[in-house]
């Protein structure tokens, strides 16, 4: 692939050129190819290497759509930003440049990996210990594990790549869903013992984030093979996070914010200050980090977009400044939530004292906040919103843990598009969500009962008994704690069956999702590009995109 050499050239170059600090690199050297041996002369470099990762990876998760579910059950584009959206399967199709990205991306971040790990092998590199090697190359395995985890569970089968390419290839073998899923346990499993129990550098993996992975991609496996010994490690390598004694549900109201009256824990942990494990959040496991002097001095990508995506268009009604802290930012409605996240997933017995529907965490009514006006502080009647959202669909509630009302940078230069704090990775919730369901598929309901209960009496839910645990419920307790947190494209296609398109055909924003998705499929297609360039073997195409 020549791309990839041609990315992986530049890669070496770059690693160069940041690490000199004279003129040494205007000496003529004789190579005729950089590789990792002539290219790598310090520890220094290879960590600047893995650090590459944290912030690809975090630049990618906080920023691509449809990732985080576009087109799910979750969000959409709204009317205003139809033909953007990911809805219309008639033109879905494995030339779309959206699962090339997706694609392209997780490759582009295993080859990083492979680089860091060539490097870190290398005889001339002097490190403070071997202790410090070893946790650089566990680093980088880990990225490379979980980009091939995250890729089987969205393509299926893929080729493995731990190598990397000297000259072009095109000759890239898929491997089976279950030997990519294999080869990512193998690699989790083999980094533990390098990973620490906790660190004091936020935002760097610990030895739980392995284990979270180990049990998501356990219970992946085991959904294909139907093998109970497959769920069995799903639960253990969750129970080590779970019950291993550092992590556990924050109950009583915490960090920067907690003396202000009114909120609960749960809007306590997503405050600026609260994210990070050495904030006192001790669910939080794995963090990207933010922050405004490192966006405005440095890459301008430290940074989350939440307000701009996911904030509603209040300034379309009239007499209501839609750019303020009191309405969450200047929010572009690049995003519209489907009726499962606004509605349904809130109604009935019980989910009438769920706390993570609270007006301060959900704020369904707004109010007039134009000084000069006679209505201010009045809240807008149902019957103006109506009015000021028809055709457009970009008012819709304001879900505060995408939003803050202390907005930061507004003197140095910012609107309120975006927000300056650090946004999860993995939080405890996730795991405990991955035991319930392994406990489910193993086909002991009560066991996942309790598991999720663990996480609806931290908010106050109804318990629920054995009888109510189903994949839909799970899918459910996920998008009521999840939100935006998880990757749901992952989620629903990891599930196999047709579990993914009937949720979008349920609950898809748009009709014309509904009326035009008359196909299955449970695996994106892989994208028709990749087919074409690997021109020496024939990668066969994923069911229901031929």
């Amino acid at each position: 692939m020549n791309s990839r050499y041609l990315k992986f050239l530049f890669l070496l170059i770059s690693v160069t050129l940041l690490s000199c600090s004279d003129d040494s690199f205007l000496e003529e050297k004789p190579e005729s190819f950089y590789t990792s041996n002539n290219v790598f002369s310090s520890s220094k470099q290879v960590k600047q290497v893995v650090l590459s990762l944290y912030s690809d990876l975090r630049n990618f998760r906080l920023t691509n759509l449809q990732i985080k579910g576009e087109g799910t059950d979750f969000f959409d584009q709204n009317e205003s930003r139809i033909a953007g959206a990911f809805a219309d399967y008639n033109q879905i199709n494995t030339q779309d440049g959206r699962f090339y990205t997706v694609y392209a991306f997780y490759y582009k971040l295993i080859s990083t990996a492979n680089t860091a790990i060539d490097a870190a092998g290398l005889d001339n590199i002097t490190w403070d210990s071997e202790q410090e090697r070893l946790y650089v190359l566990a680093q980088a395995r880990f990225f490379r594990a979980y980009a091939h985890g995250t890729l089987a569970e969205l393509f299926g089968g893929v080729p493995i790549v731990t190598k990397l390419a000297d000259e072009p290839r095109f000759d890239y073998k898929r491997a089976t869903q279950e030997e990519t899923y294999q080869f990512v346990i193998d690699e989790l499993t083999a980094i533990l013992d390098d990973m620490p129990e906790i660190t004091n550098q936020p935002g760097r993996l610990v030895k739980a984030a392995a284990q979270h992975y180990l049990s998501e991609f356990y219970l992946a496996l085991g959904t294909i093979s139907k093998d109970d010994s497959d769920f069995k490690k799903s639960i253990k390598y969750a129970s080590d996070v779970i019950d291993g004694g550092k992590y556990s549900l924050m109950t009583e109201r915490f960090g920067t914010r907690a003396d202000e009256p009114g909120k609960n824990v749960w809007w306590d942990l997503f405050r600026k200050g609260n994210i990070n494990y050495a904030d006192g959040n001790k669910e939080s496991i794995w963090t990207f980090q933010t922050d405004l002097d490192a966006y405005i001095k440095e890459d301008h990508e430290a940074y989350l977009n939440y307000p701009r995506y996911y904030m509603p268009v209040l300034r379309a009604i009239p007499g209501v400044n839609g750019i303020g802290a009191d309405v969450g930012g200047r929010g572009v409605a690049w995003e519209s939530p489907t009726t499962l996240v606004k509605d349904a997933i809130w109604k009935g017995n019980l989910e009438e004292s769920d706390e993570r529907n609270a007006s301060y965490n959900i704020q369904r009514t707004f109010y007039y906040n134009d000084p000069d006006k006679a209505n201010f502080g009045d809240p807008v009647p149902q019957e103006v919103v109506d009015k000021a959202n028809k055709g457009q669909g970009w008012i819709f509630p304001i879900f505060w843990k995408l939003s803050t009302d202390h907005l930061e940078g507004l003197d140095q230069g910012q609107n309120g598009s975006n927000l300056f704090r650090d946004d999860y990775a993995i939080r405890l919730p996730e795991t405990i969500l991955l035991r319930a369901e392994a406990y489910y598929r193993m086909g002991n309901s009560a066991k996942a009962a309790q598991d999720i209960n663990m996480i609806r009496n931290r908010v106050n839910a109804t318990p629920i008994n054995a009888d109510a645990v189903d994949i839909d419920f799970i899918l459910d307790e996920r998008a009521r704690e999840l939100y935006v947190e998880e990757n749901r494209w992952s989620t629903l296609l990891r599930m196999g069956g047709t579990v993914a398109v009937d949720r979008i055909r349920k609950y898809a924003l748009h009709d014309l999702t509904r009326k035009t998705l008359t196909f299955d499929f449970n695996l994106w297609p892989i994208p028709q590009d990749v087919i074409d360039r690997n021109k020496d073997v024939k990668l066969e195409q994923n069911p229901g995109w031929n």
